[in-house]
């Protein structure tokens, strides 16, 4: 899943160039089917617009395998930083784990890794997220520091698996995305995934499912947007869904609700620091 897990998930999630983007939509959609290679539509889910700034309330739900329930609530502030990206993530209940708070940088320039840094209230202290811890669990949940983050997608190399398939009466392309040999090892150590496949709209250039394959366990995670609609004309997903399975078999999931977002609105640049994670709540 701005990326095309990035703000997928978190509107998650989704970047782009509004020229491309403008070009795209201006023809017929047969016409892009043809034209567009699988690599050059991910590119347009990376460029796709998704404002400057934004603030969210969000409601996270994990799900165990008997189907029991914890609630999450938390806020999320993003802002663009010419081609750079903040993201704070808060939390604000339950009380066992408010003011636990995840800062996230994505820089631009794919040869320099994500800065990213957790502060936990109990221990008072801010623990900056290695690239090589990226591919574990966010805070409990079936989603890793990975998906929350985004991937480059200049390490992988995409191909369709179909130019035309119907999910919830959209038409999307169904495209593979397997690491290429040079990122592999960089790829796999930060995603935890041998290779990914997504299903994206092509009207909005939103993913509306995605399939992963994890590299230890057996386990394959389906994630399931819905609830798509116009935001202050940005295309948004408020609900997603991740399903984790092992040998056929579901474990657990987790759904990131976004209650409501706000858009192109003012995020001040203090919010986005580490100094900030350790008084959020205060």
């Amino acid at each position: 899943m701005n990326s095309a897990l990035k703000k997928t998930i978190y509107t998650f999630y989704t970047l782009y160039s509004m020229g491309v983007f403008a070009f795209a939509i201006c023809l017929p959609t047969n016409t892009i089917a043809a034209e567009l290679t699988a690599a050059e539509v991910m590119q347009l889910v990376d460029q796709r617009v998704d404002g400057d700034s934004s603030i969210s309330e969000v409601t996270m739900v994990l799900v165990d395998r008997r189907d029991r329930q914890r609630i999450r609530n938390l806020r999320i502030y993003s802002k663009d930083q010419g081609e750079d990206s903040k993201t704070l993530s808060l939390f604000e209940t339950p009380a066992d784990i408010r003011g636990t708070a995840y800062l996230n940088f994505d820089w631009d320039d794919a040869e320099r890794d994500d800065d990213s840094w957790l502060y936990l209230p109990a221990l008072q202290r801010v623990k900056r997220i290695a690239s090589s811890d990226t591919s574990d669990s966010f805070l409990g949940s079936d989603f890793t520091y990975a998906d929350i983050n985004g991937f480059e997608i200049d390490w992988y190399n995409y191909s369709f698996i179909s130019e035309s398939e119907m999910v919830d009466g959209q038409e999307t392309w169904v495209i593979e995305a397997i690491p290429k040999e040079e990122f592999k090892e960089r790829a796999e150590d930060a995603t935890g995934y041998s290779k990914m496949q997504s299903w994206i709209s092509k009207r909005s250039y939103l993913q509306l499912r995605g399939q992963v394959w994890e590299l230890r366990g057996n386990r394959i995670k389906y994630f399931t947007a819905s609830e798509v609609e116009q935001i202050d004309e940005v295309w948004t997903i408020k609900r997603l869904q991740v399903v984790t399975t092992r040998n056929g078999r579901q474990e657990h999931a987790s759904v990131l609700q976004i209650n409501s977002i706000q858009y192109n609105v003012e995020v001040d640049d203090n919010l986005l620091t580490t100094e900030y994670m350790q008084r959020g709540l205060d």
